[in-house]
């Protein structure tokens, strides 16, 4: 019944992205997608009231990674989300985008080769067309990043504590990282990646599956099923690698 209110609320605009969140470089990829979803449902008047078991069957995702991606696309201001109430319990969530950051989205500025014309920017939310053509003098590797801040991700202790978990030494390398980054867009925490590091490690050391516990594996398209698993090992009391549950 639900389901069936939600599509016929649904103000549907088409099976395309809207070029402004397509171009959006603040936005992963399940973001991005999220947001689209939830745009067409956001009607303007009543807004969108899909709940997360909702986006759990149209993404084919666990509810809990619905609810994360939701969380984001808060937290960097693309949603407001208001709560109805029926006394001390929910009776409704409500989600509306907001337009502003989607209207404001720019990747970065490109220079020119000699570095003395400025371009405009590579992408813009607001631009008519994407004007590729008329830029084939630009160089990309001089792309300027918008902020110097050091990357927060904890890559070096993620790899460390899988290797101390493991017994392996894999290497803090970009292949390793770029998972590890996927991840964290989608607002993994640290606490996250040793959660699933302990789960695969619990079930696969000491057997033939401990050549899958690598980064390739573990921080892939399987990781929210992996952190979502019921850990072996605490549940028996037990202890391995030194870990004590």
């Amino acid at each position: 019944m639900v389901e069936r209110e939600i599509n016929n609320n649904r103000d549907f605009k088409g099976v395309w992205i809207p070029a402004k969140i397509w171009l959006d470089a603040n936005l992963s990829i399940q973001e991005t997608v999220f947001l689209t979803e939830i745009d067409s449902l956001d009607n303007g008047k009543s807004g969108c009231f899909a709940s997360n078991k909702y986006f759990s069957t149209f993404f084919g995702l666990s509810t809990s990674r619905c609810s994360r991606v939701i969380a984001s696309l808060k937290d960097k201001g693309y949603l407001n989300i208001n709560y109805i109430r029926n006394g001390k319990e929910i009776d409704k969530r409500i989600l509306r985008v907001n337009r502003q950051p989607i209207a404001n989205a720019q990747q970065g500025i490109a220079k020119t080769q000699q570095g003395i014309a400025e371009t405009p920017p590579r992408y813009c939310g607001n631009a008519q067309v994407n004007n590729t053509s008329n830029n084939t003098v630009n160089n990309t590797s001089n792309i300027k990043p918008l902020s110097s801040k050091p990357d927060p991700i904890p890559y070096t202790e993620i790899i460390s504590y899988l290797n101390q978990v493991t017994g392996k030494s894999f290497k803090n390398v970009e292949t390793h990282k770029k998972l590890i980054r996927s991840r964290w867009n989608e607002k993994a925490t640290l606490s996250d990646f040793k959660h699933v590091i302990d789960n695969k490690s619990s079930e696969w050391l000491e057997t033939d599956m401990a050549k899958y516990l690598q980064p390739s594996t573990l921080f892939g398209s399987k990781f929210d099923q992996y952190l979502n698993q019921t850990n072996v090992a605490k549940q028996k009391g037990g202890s391995y690698a030194g870990v004590e549950f």
